[in-house]
């Protein structure tokens, strides 16, 4: 079960029912014949399915089955028998199943497959012909919306990534940690919960800050204020211990998948930037006025240039993200690269994360300069 890597090169894999086959991007597939499913949403015929950069999927074949794959540089595949999920993925599943409209809280530290096992569990959940809501509260990696926000999406048929579903409400939170912003995380997460239909049951899933006293007391704080009907639990050995330890509710402990893809500091930071370009494919460069826009926090920070900003609608909801490029404080004019419509800003704010126009994440700069 060795790892095989290919650069631009077409493959064609027979695979026979009850085996899998791991595919780390960047890839294009395809399945010629047969059957095959991945994480439960199954593969049409002749559909063309991408794996990003960093990511990896796994095509689970229901019966035999002949898939076409073009491997991009340092992509690689591995065949193995049997699934790669974990039995307990779908004691999960049912138990999710089993709540019609509650929620469920996954939590787990960082490269424990915890937006996989999002997925996982509302494709299992839309066989019962029902809708599912996600809300991704991952700020670091989100998969709805860009870096440094949250994200909800009304699912009605299944899906291979959160990263293709379409959007319906984000809020901007303007860091990429939860450490700093803790309150503004959680009032977030249940301002999102304000717009999901009362009949829909919801996934919520969370960052991977998960040791450390204050990372504990987030966490139980999370739990407390969503007040979940199922917690589950992501755990490769105790870490995350203290947790269960400070929230007496019960928590479904279920197994990190054997086949994850650890990803280094690096690879996290080139999916962040994937996704600030994402959302900052058509920007321009804009003035507004800022006589009739609320932006307490351009007005009231040290600010350096470069710095994330968030458009907001009239309800708080965010729509679009800028790139500070200057403020002028005595005529209230400020200068950004975004391609939000202007008219429909009712409120600005500004993050703590600098990035280039082609969306690299920036150092802040010393000495401290101050834009006019």
């Amino acid at each position: 079960m060795e790892n095989r890597f290919w650069s631009g090169r077409l493959l064609k894999f027979d695979l026979q029912a009850g085996e899998t086959l791991l595919i780390t991007g960047p890839a294009s597939l395809r399945l010629e014949r047969g059957g095959a499913t991945v994480f439960g949403a199954p593969l049409q015929p002749r559909q063309k399915l991408t794996v990003m950069k960093e990511k990896q999927l796994p095509i689970e074949i229901i019966h035999d089955s002949t898939l076409e794959a073009e491997l991009g540089e340092r992509a690689s595949y591995l065949e193995i028998q049997g699934t790669a999920t974990p039995d307990s993925w779908m004691a999960a599943a049912e138990a999710f199943q089993k709540l019609e409209v509650g929620k469920a809280l996954v939590i787990g530290s960082t490269d424990t497959g915890k937006s996989t096992l999002c997925t996982f569990l509302t494709n299992h959940s839309l066989k019962l012909e029902r809708n599912v809501a996600v809300i991704d509260a991952d700020i670091g990696q989100s998969d709805l919306g860009p870096p440094g926000s949250l994200g909800l999406s009304i699912i009605t048929s299944p899906l291979i990534s959160l990263e293709n579903s379409r959007v319906d409400a984000m809020i901007f939170i303007g860091e990429t940690s939860p450490s700093l912003v803790t309150e503004k995380v959680v009032r977030g997460i249940l301002k999102l919960g304000e717009k999901i239909p009362k009949d829909t049951a919801t996934v919520i899933n969370t960052d991977g800050w998960v040791t450390g006293e204050e990372a504990v007391a987030f966490k139980t704080r999370l739990m407390e204020e969503l007040k979940p009907n199922l917690t589950i639990a992501l755990a490769e050995g105790d870490e995350l211990n203290p947790i269960f330890e400070a929230y007496t509710n019960p928590v479904l402990r279920v197994q990190v998948p054997k086949f994850i893809k650890v990803r280094s500091r690096e690879e996290r930071r080139r999916l962040r930037e994937h996704g600030y370009r994402k959302h900052l494919r058509n920007a321009i460069h804009k003035n507004l006025s800022l006589e009739r826009i609320k932006a307490d926090s351009l007005f009231t920070k040290r600010l350096e240039g470069g710095e994330i900003l968030g458009f907001l609608d009239r309800d708080g909801f965010l729509f679009g993200i800028g790139i500070l490029e200057n403020l002028n404080r005595r005529r209230k004019i400020l200068r950004a690269y975004t391609d939000v419509s202007t008219r429909d800003v009712a409120e600005i704010e500004c993050g703590n994360i600098r990035l280039s126009h082609h969306g690299a994440e920036l150092d802040w700069q010393t000495p401290h300069r101050q834009l006019s």
